[in-house]
């Protein structure tokens, strides 16, 4: 494993992939609020192959998270992720136990399916004392264009108003 394997590049690129996740998830809350949640993810492969989805409910109680349907749509379109992949996403993955999440933690995932870089819209301050986000294998980057910051805070801030 190189370095490299972990170097996050093109900014510019990744920022207007936000823009469009952060689209999706406005479309989706027009479509259907109840159905639809407020993060969105995308795998981006190195032949620029770009699989994106909102998070949403497989059932009445279970909801997929954004990486997981992103994840999940990339497989059944291209197969396996291959190396140097990268998942763009409105918040930051998840790396606790959460009862209403279909499936393992965002972290778990990344994690298994060998991907070393995430970039993300908004960092969930919540996930930072998470053991489980400490000795995650991949590397994050966080935005740093301050109007897609606060736009995935805001979407964010819809469901992490209740959490401690």
């Amino acid at each position: 494993m190189r370095i490299s394997d972990f170097e996050i590049r093109n900014y510019e690129k990744l920022d207007n992939i936000l823009v469009e996740l952060c689209e999706m998830i406005v479309r989706g809350q027009q479509q259907d609020p109840d159905y639809y949640g407020m993060v969105a993810s995308c795998v981006l492969d190195m032949d620029n192959n770009k699989i994106c989805a909102v998070n949403h409910y497989v059932n009445d109680r279970k909801r997929k998270h954004g990486e997981r349907a992103a994840v999940d749509a990339y497989h059944q379109q291209f197969g396996d992720i291959g190396k140097g992949s990268i998942i763009i996403t409105t918040c930051s993955p998840c790396s606790e136990h959460m009862d209403e999440r279909y499936s393992e933690s965002c972290t778990d995932l990344i994690d298994n399916l060998g991907i070393h870089k995430v970039y993300c819209g908004y960092s969930d301050p919540t996930q930072d004392n998470s053991e489980r986000y400490q000795h995650k294998k991949f590397h994050i980057e966080t935005t740093q264009n301050k109007k897609i910051q606060e736009i995935c805070k805001k979407f964010a801030d819809t469901f992490l108003k209740n959490t401690p």
